[in-house]
Order: structure tokens, then C-alpha cells, then sequence
């Protein structure tokens, strides 16, 4: 677990797509943590590095800032990322920029062991004052920068052990991630059936209000919660589908079951989709 003694470190947790920079002899790769190659496709990050001197690995979050609300937003920057070849509308309309928040070698050095506070120093330093690649900075007001994300509607953020070392990927005993939760009232207006010997797979999900769609929840069921909605369901009458199937993604079973469900979600989608939808309870 963290270390009280070595004090915790606040990081902003971005909403975007992990990926390494490297650069050797000049070169640069930007890969993501599945090993798929994003250099073609997100050129503006390339030429920052480029820019950068020396040969370098850093860590990092590519996003796309909404210049009119100032927060990110990962539809678009999950479009840059997936466009294989570059799509110059594409790139003028969602220019996305790198946050660095760690770092891995340094000219040719793996720098992993040093512990994390060394680790920004080494990194602020190299990165300097570059506007695409942005140095991630760390803070000790945790309650303070909590609030903050809260009030700013952040994903969250991440604490770090000031004395950690680099680990590879994100689950480690030295980080804790805590993420802004919001919550919201649904109504349950048909279900998607399982393929995994379930009840059902997950439940379509409508705004009480005015009927539009907001997405299906599948996880945060235990057994006893799944049975129960499972009954009510399935003596419940049957409804025209409200929603073309397309739109919720998969073939599902409407019905008038009457029962609200209260999520709770990243944030809502430019389409007005709640985002990772988790079940909580029953109203």
C-alpha cells in the first residue's frame, strides 16, 4: 500500500489514451500499452518530440482539450487515435497534445529505479516549455485538488508514493487511482440478453424525463440484485422497442417494467450516453 511516511503525490487523472513517446537517434515512435503504433496518426505529437532534444521514453496521456470548456474530452481524442492515417479536417478540428507524467530512459539510461519525485525533476527538465507536450506537475493538497476535480467535473485523480519507482502499466501497491464518480436516476426499458448464462446481459437505460437513451449497465450486479430485477422483468409486459437497435449497439427486449435504477458513470457522451455505467441499486 502507499507509504504514509513517503507522503502521497497528486496527479490530474486525464481522460484520454495512455501511449509512450520514444525517441532514439532523432526517431520517433508513439506506441500505446497494447503495443499498436500511433506515430502516423498523431503527427503534431511527433514533431513536438522531434523538437525535444536528446533520446528519451516518457510516459503519458494523449487528449483532446475542448478549447470552449477547457476539459477533455475522449470521443474526439479516441477518433485521432483510431484514424490510421492522418486526416488533416480530422487533426484541425481535434488537435490533441500529450501530458507527461513520467518518465522511463533518458539518453540512454533507464531512469525507472530513481525514485518518482527524481523521475519529474529529470522529466520537467527535459521537456521545458513545449506546448504539445505538457509536464504533468504534482501536488501534496490532496483534499484540496480532490475538491477541485469534483467542482471542475475531472475524471479524477491519482496519488503516488513521492520515493516509488517506475512500474510498467498502471496497477501498482505505489499508485491509487480515485475517480469522480457521478450518479444518476434511470429507467429500465428493456434488456439485452446474456450470452454467459445469465439472467441477462445488461439493461437499456432511459432518462425518466424525457425517454432518451442514455446507454445499457451490465456490471455492479451480484447475484441476489440480478435475481430480483431478473423477476421483475421477466413478468413484465412487453413494449415496442423505443430505441432502433443500432443505436443501443445489440439486438434487446423491451418491456414496461416500471423499475428505476440509480448508475453511476464516468461523464455523459457528445451523444448523451453515459459512459461506463455501473448498477449501484434499485429505486
Amino acid at each position: 500500500m502507499l507509504s504514509r511516511k513517503a507522503g502521497l503525490i497528486q496527479l490530474g487523472r486525464y481522460d484520454g489514451t495512455r501511449c509512450l513517446v520514444i525517441k532514439e537517434k532523432g526517431e520517433v515512435t508513439l506506441q500505446n500499452r497494447h503495443g499498436i503504433i500511433y506515430t502516423v496518426r498523431l503527427p503534431e505529437i511527433v514533431e513536438a518530440a522531434k523538437a525535444i532534444p536528446g533520446s528519451f521514453i516518457i510516459d503519458g496521456e494523449v487528449v483532446y482539450i475542448n478549447p470552449e470548456t477547457g476539459r477533455e474530452e475522449f470521443t474526439p481524442c479516441q477518433r485521432r487515435c483510431s484514424t490510421q492515417f492522418p486526416d488533416p479536417l480530422l487533426i484541425r478540428r481535434y488537435p490533441v497534445a500529450f501530458k507527461a507524467f513520467d518518465i522511463i530512459k533518458l539518453e540512454g539510461e533507464y531512469v525507472v529505479d530513481k525514485p518518482y519525485w527524481k523521475r519529474k525533476t529529470l522529466l520537467r527538465a527535459l521537456i521545458g516549455k513545449s506546448n504539445t507536450i505538457q509536464f504533468v506537475p504534482y501536488r501534496r493538497d490532496v483534499e484540496k485538488a480532490w475538491m477541485e476535480a469534483v467542482s471542475e467535473q475531472r475524471e479524477g485523480l491519482i496519488l503516488k508514493d513521492f520515493n516509488s519507482r517506475y512500474v510498467l502499466g498502471e496497477r501498482s501497491w505505489s499508485w491509487l487511482k480515485v475517480k469522480n464518480w457521478r450518479t444518476e436516476e434511470c429507467l429500465i426499458v428493456g434488456y439485452c440478453p446474456s450470452s454467459k448464462g445469465r439472467h441477462f446481459g445488461s439493461l437499456v437505460l432511459a432518462n425518466p424525463k424525457d425517454g432518451s437513451f442514455r446507454g445499457c449497465v451490465g456490471s455492479g450486479f451480484n447475484n441476489y440484485e440480478m435475481a430480483r430485477i431478473w423477476d421483475v422483468l421477466s413478468r413484465s409486459p412487453p413494449a415496442e422497442k423505443p430505441y432502433p437497435e443500432n443505436v443501443v449497439g445489440e439486438p434487446y427486449i423491451a418491456v414496461k417494467a416500471n423499475l428505476k435504477v440509480l448508475v453511476k458513470y464516468y461523464e455523459t457522451t457528445e451523444n448523451g450516453h453515459l459512459r461506463h455505467p455501473v448498477f449501484i441499486k434499485t429505486i
